[in-house]
């Protein structure tokens, strides 16, 4: 029977054939979608010797051996048998610890890391019935290759005179709490690798902590760990310095060691312990890493013994952990290091010798923490600080958090010539006092009685108190050029009248100074003769330390455009206020120019704010010229009355020119007592309260 279609009908049958065509012809997967990537799900087991035989888990592994790639960290293994869902292949010889890795036709997955250990199974045991060592032995190579030599199971200690030597290649296991090698009485331990054959001393696994470690209780001549690698130590703390960490110097033995091109890694506390009373004979070229705690702890009179070469970094604490204790018996110098110096306890920690500080060593201080030559009294002190650093290689003190008043700062109480400071920065001291004395402030550097110090090319900033604090007139930056203070809470300095010619035009006091001026006591020039420098912030004149104005008993030059602020109840006075109408040897010489006055004013604008400036002397060197004076004459300057912004007294010399004379609280200039000489042309007087001159 033939079947009859309409022409509709026809039509979508024609439609559905080719939609049918079309889709089979745009088939998605297109090309080969290739090999499926491998998974790892387990490795079996996960730690052994080489040799150790290895199963790998997972899926879409190829039944063909040859199509599977093994790898152990890096080091390329066989497979010994294969299906698609497990690997049979066995560790290889130099394979270290690491992720196993696995490669199928190009597609490569990582799975989870196998721990490669020793083979153990020829070495020679120690157990707690051998713990003690009391006549010379050596421990050869016993095994060959990468083969542990000895296990050992307890305390291992070298006594009496006797003396362990371990020669080069030697593989010793540590199992247990207990395990270690120790030092006691005279005994001694020498242990010299060669860099192709080191000495090595493990845990019985890979885990920091798993054995004590190597501690030196003795002074033997012959202590001496060098080309030998120690990973794994710092189970428990040690009775002598409380500590964990897998090299120690043992406190109350005067203990002694060498350590010499070591690696000290992966080990719980501290690489190297060195305790208060113990000494480093030799130092150098050891790399110290991965240790949970820092490099090495150490107390500060015995950073000479470490070295530059050494590599301290890569440690959970990265920085040399310094304990508190003076230096006091020898010179030091402490050597650049690739980490920072972290003095660790709040405290002074106190300089009686020369402390030689290498270019671009990085000193951190805790809260509390300071360093301090000498001490708060003045008595001649020994101790100096020589720290010179390089325009490319600073040398830095800082707190070990930024900010202000982060730390004390350094104190300088001795004058011997060697104190310098140079390309230096000294940030966030001022944390506290460093010397006990009441008037010693808080500052980035204090120094005090007579002491002495160079400061060139250094920044000195965010102090909590002053940048620079002076305490004595006594005291003397040497050599003061080149410097930067700024953002300190108090004023860069704070300085002596007499001591001002020590600061100079080439250092920058910034205006983000909390106090954006020189702070200056008032104390009297007697002494010698005084050249103030311009700076670029003014000076502000406090009273002496008794509450009275600065007297001038000696010559006073004043170079242009320098600016003097003056707090109430202060002033220059010419002569001494125990000397009445008698002239005296004080002079005071103040030329500006047009472009650059030289300003005395006071602190506040307004009339009669400070005493102003008293001429007590018949010098011909008395000269203001292009100056401006406002807003003294705030009392009566000499017994026979005087008040102005000037007063001459009994035959005074002056010569004034081109000077502004305002806002005196009396006259502008006055005369007392006759007989005074005034020579004046060409100045402005203005808003003064008595008038211009006294008649």
């Amino acid at each position: 029977m033939k079947a009859n279609f309409t022409l509709g009908q026809r039509m979508i049958a024609m439609s559905l054939v080719l939609t049918l065509l079309t889709q089979c012809g745009s088939d998605d997967s297109g090309t080969d979608p290739g090999p499926e990537t491998p998974t790892i799900s387990s490795i079996n087991p996960t730690e052994g010797p080489v040799g150790t035989a290895v199963t790998i888990s997972g899926s879409n592994f190829s039944a063909r051996e040859s199509e599977n790639e093994v790898a152990f960290n890096g080091t390329d293994a066989s497979v010994t048998t294969s299906t698609t869902t497990q690997l049979t292949t066995e560790v290889p010889a130099g394979a270290t610890s690491g992720p196993v890795v696995v490669t199928v036709n190009g597609q490569r997955v990582t799975g989870p890391n196998f721990t490669v250990t020793m083979d153990n199974s020829q070495a020679e045991v120690f157990d707690c019935a051998q713990s003690e060592i009391t006549a010379s032995t050596t421990w050869e190579d016993r095994v060959s290759g990468d083969e542990v030599d000895y296990i050992i199971k307890c305390e291992i200690v070298v006594k009496g005179t006797a003396l362990l030597t371990i020669e080069p290649g030697v593989i010793i296991q540590f199992e247990g709490d207990l395990a270690g090698i120790f030092t006691d009485e005279s005994g001694g331990l020498k242990a010299i690798g060669t860099s192709g054959e080191p000495i090595q001393f493990l845990g019985s696994s890979s885990s920091p902590g798993i054995w004590k470690g190597v501690y030196f209780g003795s002074t033997h001549p012959e202590n001496r760990l060098e080309q030998v690698i120690i990973r794994h130590a710092g189970r428990t703390a040690s009775g002598q310095s409380n500590e964990k960490g897998a090299v120690q110097l043992s406190t109350g033995k005067d203990a002694s060691s060498a350590i010499v091109s070591c690696r000290i890694q992966n080990n719980e506390g501290y690489g190297v312990v060195v305790t208060k009373e113990s000494n480093l004979v030799a130092f150098e070229n050891n790399v110290i890493a991965d240790n949970s705690l820092s490099p090495v702890v150490i107390y500060f009179n015995q950073l000479g013994g470490l070295d530059a070469a050494t590599d301290y970094s890569g440690n959970n604490q990265d920085f040399v952990e310094v304990r508190n204790k003076s230096l006091e018996d020898s010179e030091m110098i402490m050597p650049k290091i690739n980490v920072p110096y972290r003095f660790d306890e709040s405290g002074k920690y106190s300089v009686f010798k020369t402390l030689t500080i290498a270019a671009g060593s990085m000193l951190e201080f805790v809260t509390g923490a300071g360093l301090r030559l000498g001490d708060g009294s003045c008595t001649p002190a020994t101790g100096a600080i020589n720290a010179k650093g390089t325009s490319s290689d600073h040398i830095v003190f800082r707190g070990i958090s930024d900010g202000k008043g982060a730390w004390l700062g350094i104190g300088i109480n001795s004058s011997i010539t060697e104190n310098k400071l140079i390309y230096c920065e000294i940030l966030g001291g001022g944390g506290g006092k460093i010397f006990n004395a009441g008037s010693v402030l808080d500052a980035n550097v204090a120094l005090t009685c007579d002491s002495k110090v160079t400061i060139q090319n250094t920044v000195i900033e965010d102090s909590g108190g002053y940048g620079i604090f002076v305490q004595d007139e006594d005291a003397l930056l040497s050599d003061f050029t080149d410097n930067t203070l700024s953002e300190n809470t108090l004023a860069p300095i704070g300085i002596h009248f007499p001591q001002l010619d020590q600061l100079d035009a080439s250092s920058q006091f910034s205006e983000d100074n909390g106090m954006p001026y020189i702070e200056v006591t008032g104390t009297r020039l007697d002494g010698k003769d005084l050249v103030i420098p311009k700076l670029n912030l003014p000076y502000r004149i406090k009273t002496d330390d008794g509450g009275r104005p600065t007297y001038i008993e000696k010559s006073l030059e004043i170079a242009a455009g320098v600016v003097m602020e003056f707090e109430t109840g202060t002033g220059l006075i010419l002569g001494s206020k125990a000397v009445d109408c008698i002239p005296t040897t004080g002079s005071l010489r103040a030329v500006g120019t047009a472009e650059d006055s030289i300003i005395f004013r006071s602190v506040s604008a307004g009339q009669g704010n400070w005493i102003g400036i008293g001429i007590n002397s018949n010098s011909a060197n008395n000269l203001f010229k292009y100056c401006e004076i406002s807003g003294g004459g705030s009392v009566q300057m000499y017994n026979a009355a005087g008040q102005g912004n000037i007063v001459m007294h009994c035959k005074a010399k002056l010569d004034i020119q081109k000077c502004l004379i305002k806002d005196s609280g009396g006259w502008g200039i006055d005369l007392v007592q006759g007989g005074n000489d005034l020579t004046e042309s060409d100045n402005t007087f203005d808003d003064n309260a008595s008038g211009n001159i006294a008649p």
